[in-house]
């Protein structure tokens, strides 16, 4: 083929601000680990693909998690916001680690598209979080100008309580604590039961960034897993 140019795991970009040798950067929708140090502007190697050492934010990462890239910090985070999906981790790491070991996709990720339509994702898994009020364990954090407005609910395990317990979902910051779901009762969250929730209905905006959280009352909970979808677009301001 005399077209072929070469094969694509390296690429030569305009630096879009001073990078560091074996730094990340992002030009559009193409991530990049850069060959060596170059000022803004000025022409500069990179890898696409590949298993990368790289700078991470306070986010916890189990292995085989997907891996954002934060162009602001300039730092992996596994808060999907407007965010770039660059690849996935291939060894887990805690909050106060300082890098993130990354299996670079190279390709651009959906969450690139600053006005999409995104997905939040939460958890609640009683044997993990207990039976009280609680932000789950896995649970994403909802940007700020993030307008939420769709989603689902799921009970994959029935949510048993020896009282008549209530469970809604809302936002440790930015909402109300029902701003996704309203009071349900333990009755309406049977095993694999799907409840609409309440955001689709009443769509909001949120005014600061927060985790999605769990409210339970008249509890607590004595079993029960349910999953969370909230679907939300990112507004200017």
């Amino acid at each position: 083929m005399n077209n072929f140019v070469k094969s694509g795991d390296n690429l030569t970009l305009a630096a879009p601000y001073d990078v560091l040798s074996g730094g990340g950067f992002k030009v559009g929708n193409v991530f990049g680990v850069a060959a060596n140090d170059t000022l803004s502007g000025a022409d500069v190697e990179c890898d696409v693909e590949g298993v990368y050492d790289l700078a991470k934010d306070a986010s916890t990462f189990a292995q085989g998690d997907l891996a954002y890239w934060d162009d602001t910090a300039k730092k992996v985070t596994s808060t999907v916001a407007s965010n770039l999906l660059i690849g996935a981790v291939e060894v887990a790491a805690a909050t106060g680690a300082a890098v993130v070991r990354v299996n670079l996709f190279g390709v651009p990720g959906f969450s690139g598209q600053a006005h999409g339509l995104k997905v939040a994702y939460a958890k609640y898994d009683f044997s993990v979080d207990g039976g009280a009020s609680c932000t789950p364990a896995v649970s994403d954090t909802i940007p700020i100008n993030a307008v939420v407005y769709g989603g689902g609910v799921v009970s994959t395990t029935a949510v048993a309580a020896a009282g008549g317990a209530t469970v809604s979902i809302g936002t440790v910051a930015g909402s109300g604590a029902a701003s996704i779901l309203a009071a349900t009762g333990k009755a309406s969250l049977g095993t694999n039961a799907v409840v609409v929730p309440t955001a689709v209905a009443t769509p909001f905006k949120m005014t600061a960034a927060g985790k999605i959280n769990v409210t339970v009352a008249t509890g607590p909970l004595t079993a029960g897993v349910i999953e969370v979808w909230a679907l939300y677009a990112t507004a200017a301001a």
